[in-house]
C-alpha cells in the first residue's frame, strides 16, 4: 500500500498541469514576498514595519497558496481524471466564499499551531503536507456533497502506523533538500541582501512538501477508486 502510493504519488510529476499550478502557487505565495522584500531594499527605514507585515502574512499566503493548488490538482492527484480542474478554487470561492475562507483560517491556525512544535515545526515540508491534508478533508467533503457517488464515506484519513512513518521520513529529507536548494537559488540570485534570501527560502522549501503530499493523496485516492 505504502510504496503503491508512493509510486502513484510521483507520478502526478509527470503531468504538465503540476508544473502550471506550481507558478500559479509560486504566484501567489512569492509576488507579495518578492515586493516587500525590494520595498525594504530600496527604503532600509521601512524594514522593520514591511518584514513585521511580511511575518503577519507569509502563513495567510502560504494556506491561500496550498488551497489552490490541492483544489486545482486534487482530480489528479486523487487519480480520479488526468485533468486539473483550473476553475474549482475560483468557484468555491465566488459561490461558497465563506467556506474557503474557513478553510483558510483553519489552515492558519494549523500552521501558526505548527511552528510551536518542537523539531516538526521547523519541517517546511511537513507543515506542506499537513495543511495539504487538511485541504483534502475539505475536498472530500465537498465532493461528498456534489457527488455522493464518489464513495467519500469509506475513505480513511489517518493512514496505518507504518504508513505514517515512512511518510515523515520522506516528509523529513524532503524538506532538507528543499531547505538546501532554496539556499543555493536565494545565493545565486541576490549574495548581498539577506533579507531577500531569508523571503525566498520559505515557499521554495515548502514546495518540497508537495510529493508527500501526493503520496497521501494517491493514498486517499486509491480508497475512493476501492483500489486498497
Amino acid at each position: 500500500m505504502f510504496w503503491d502510493s508512493v509510486v502513484a504519488g510521483l507520478a502526478v510529476l509527470t503531468y504538465w498541469e503540476t508544473y502550471v499550478a506550481v507558478a500559479e502557487y509560486l504566484a501567489i505565495f512569492m509576488l507579495p514576498t518578492v515586493a516587500a522584500g525590494l520595498v525594504m531594499e530600496k527604503n532600509p527605514n521601512s524594514e522593520g514595519g514591511i518584514g513585521c507585515l511580511s511575518m503577519l502574512l507569509l502563513p495567510v499566503l502560504q494556506v491561500a497558496a496550498i488551497a489552490v493548488f490541492t483544489l486545482t490538482l486534487s482530480p489528479i492527484i486523487f487519480g480520479l481524471a488526468h485533468d486539473a480542474s483550473w476553475g474549482f478554487p475560483w468557484r468555491v470561492l465566488a459561490l461558497a466564499p465563506g467556506t474557503f475562507f474557513r478553510l483558510v483560517g483553519v489552515l492558519v491556525a494549523a500552521s501558526i499551531g505548527l511552528a510551536f512544535v518542537p523539531f516538526l515545526g521547523q519541517l517546511q515540508s511537513l507543515q506542506t503536507l499537513v495543511l495539504g491534508g487538511l485541504s483534502f478533508t475539505f475536498v472530500l467533503r465537498l465532493a461528498s456533497t456534489l457527488n455522493p457517488s464518489i464513495g467519500v464515506e469509506r475513505v480513511d484519513l489517518i493512514p496505518s502506523f507504518w504508513f505514517t512513518v515512512g511518510i515523515l521520513i520522506i516528509s523529513a529529507v524532503l524538506s532538507r533538500v528543499g531547505t538546501v536548494t532554496a539556499a543555493l537559488v536565494a545565493t545565486a540570485l541576490d549574495q548581498e541582501n539577506e533579507g531577500f534570501m531569508q523571503l525566498l527560502i520559505f515557499p521554495v522549501a515548502a514546495m518540497f512538501g508537495f510529493i508527500p503530499v501526493f503520496i497521501y493523496g494517491a493514498w486517499l485516492g486509491a480508497q475512493m477508486r476501492g483500489g486498497f
